[in-house]
């Protein structure tokens, strides 16, 4: 948990009394690769923060196809989100969620319910600081951003994004789950990266 510390001690400052009440709210889980920890349909009550391996959300279409809508693992990131699985739309609209989560590899999670860690950040005014700093500087400006690119930019301003956001992410994830984030093709993908060279 010291990473998770030093990414919260960039915007407020913690104790150790409280590092230790807040780490309290967490449980070590070990997940197998092929495990979905979560169904569409289900409301979404615990938040997720990797420790090792990969794991992505995705939904399926009125086809049945698969779409990844986010990929989750621990690496250099320009904000950090992807180390967060959850869904507090569905949360706290009490609405079984769109997404399904899925585990790619053997991985480690710290998970806390979202009920008790909302208990928590109502108890200090600086924990409901940085909830607000998270969700509204951080969470949603990337997912409007996410949003209006898949619907406004080219497959290789996507692409530009993606490496932008996740400089490294080809050292940690399967090109096929890259090309159904980016929403194209694998063979459009191949294209794109024989491009940028």
């Amino acid at each position: 948990m010291k990473y998770f510390r030093k990414m919260i001690e960039h915007y407020i400052p913690v104790n150790d009394d409280e590092w230790a009440y807040a780490c309290g709210l967490f449980d070590i889980k070990h997940v197998k690769k092929g495990t979905t920890v979560h169904h569409a349909g289900e409301v979404f009550s615990e938040i997720w923060f990797i420790k090792s391996g990969l794991a992505r959300s995705y939904f399926i279409d009125m086809n049945g196809k698969d779409h990844t809508w986010q990929l989750y693992f621990r690496g250099k990131s320009k904000h950090g989100l992807n180390h967060f699985m959850d869904d507090s739309v569905s949360f706290y609209e009490k609405t079984g969620s769109m997404l399904n989560f899925e585990i790619l590899e053997d991985s480690v999670f710290y998970v806390a319910s979202l009920e008790e860690l909302d208990k928590f950040i109502s108890q200090e005014k600086k924990w409901e600081l940085l909830a607000r700093i998270w969700i509204h500087g951080t969470y949603y400006s990337a997912t409007y951003k996410r949003v209006l690119s898949l619907m406004s930019e080219t497959a290789a301003q996507r692409y530009d994004r993606l490496l932008d956001e996740y400089p490294f992410i080809f050292n940690q994830v399967k090109s096929y789950h890259i090309a159904s984030y980016l929403g194209v093709a694998p063979q459009t993908l191949s294209k794109l990266k024989n491009e940028s060279r």
